[in-house]
Parts: C-alpha cells; structure tokens; sequence
C-alpha cells in the first residue's frame, strides 16, 4: 500500500466497495416509507384472511394488538360473558397470558370474544422501556442460540410462539384453578399438559379437561408448589 499511487489506492478502495454485497430495498420510498408500509400490508392481508377464513383471521388480528399492547394493561372479554383484566405478558400460538398482582392467567384464543382497553387505563403507542445493549447475550445468541433462547422467558417470547402444551408443561406439579364452559371451575395440581387438554388432580379426583372447553386457567403467583401427602 506504501508503494501505490493515489490512483491505485482509490481504485483498490472502489473494487471493495463493489464487492459488497446489499441486499435490495423492499421499495421505492424512504426507509420510514417502506416500514409503514410493510406493517399496512400485515394488517390488510390479516384483514383479507379474516373475510375468506374468520377464525384464523380473527386470531391473527387478535395477536397483533396483543402484541402491540404487551406489558400494558387490556380487557379480555370471554364468551363466558364475562371479563378479565391483566397486563398482557405471553402472546403464544393459541393463547395469552395475564398477569396481575396476584395471579397469572392463560386464556385460550378459543374463549376470546374480543379484546380492548379498559376505559381508565392509558394507551401507549409503543412500551416505555430502556434499551440496554448486552454484548454478552450477543455472543451466546450468535454461539449457542437454542440453549440460550429456551433458558430465558423473554427471549422465548421474542423469538418463538409456544404453544399452551409447552407453555404449562413448564407448571407441572403446580395448584391451578380452570373455569370451563358453563362456569365450572375445577381446582388441582398439574399432572400433564397435552396436545388438546390437561389433567389436573384435585383432592380425590383426577379431571382430564380439553384446550376447547377451557375459559381461563389461573395460578396465584405466590403460591409454593404443591406438595402432595
């Protein structure tokens, strides 16, 4: 490089910078542009695939605000004709969980009527957080990235969708009490979460209860584990 002329140096520099490779803008407009409308067309496609498919369309629907309202507090209303109000914590495949000060509730997307704000509670654009740059986490995400992912709730969060098999097997052994239709609620320990329901044990009796039946499966927060005689 010593040994070059000016020239020769600009034309190694601009071989370099050919042989960058870019990947090719998703528009003709500016970066902002192109983000408003990459998350315009998420919502109209959803909204397309609500008018020839309901169900999924309105799941899809459905876990998009939640996402937007993650860590604030929403009103989930039940086809039980009921209410329950929490701080949206997990948005999985096929359910939600709330949480308040005292207990934790996953509620399948099956017994969702709709979701809204509760009427005194602010409405923020985006979560207020602080953005902490951890290169540590960096370097385990690039090195071991399963691992790393499945040890740490959030990350989970942030990059896959469980689904409430996997979501409660992590619960096993723990007291919960599950509302079905009708209004019937059943308390007991965890024994098993499956493909399309979960068996609780109670005091003297076992109850199998499907994914579709379910309204709300709640834990307290603060209780211990179980512990059986």
């Amino acid at each position: 490089m010593q040994n070059q002329t000016p020239e020769e140096i600009i034309q190694w520099q601009d071989e370099g910078i050919k042989k960058q490779a870019f990947t090719s803008p998703a528009g003709n407009g500016t970066t902002e542009q192109i983000r408003l409308q990459e998350e315009y067309l998420a919502l109209a496609n959803a909204f397309l695939l609500a008018k020839h498919q309901p169900e999924k369309g309105r799941i899809r629907l459905l876990k998009t605000f939640l996402k937007e309202k993650r860590n604030q507090q929403v009103e989930i209303r039940l086809h039980a004709e009921r209410a329950v109000r929490g701080k949206v914590s997990d948005v999985g495949r096929d359910f939600l969980i709330l949480t308040s000060l005292l207990e934790r509730v996953w509620i399948p997307y099956t017994a969702v009527k709709e979701a809204t704000l509760p009427f005194d509670s602010p409405d923020f654009d985006t979560t207020h957080q602080q953005i902490l740059f951890d290169n540590d986490l960096r370097k385990k995400l690039l090195r071991n990235f399963g691992a790393t992912v499945s040890r740490r709730s959030k990350l989970r969060e942030l990059f896959y969708e469980e689904s409430l098999m996997t979501s409660l097997n992590r619960w096993k052994g723990h007291w919960f009490k599950a509302e079905i239709k009708g209004g019937v609620i059943f308390s007991g320990r965890l024994e098993e979460a499956g493909e399309d329901s979960i068996v609780l044990k109670g005091i003297g009796q076992r109850k199998t209860l499907l994914y579709k039946e379910l309204q709300t499966i709640r834990k307290a927060r603060f209780y211990q584990k179980f512990k059986g005689k």
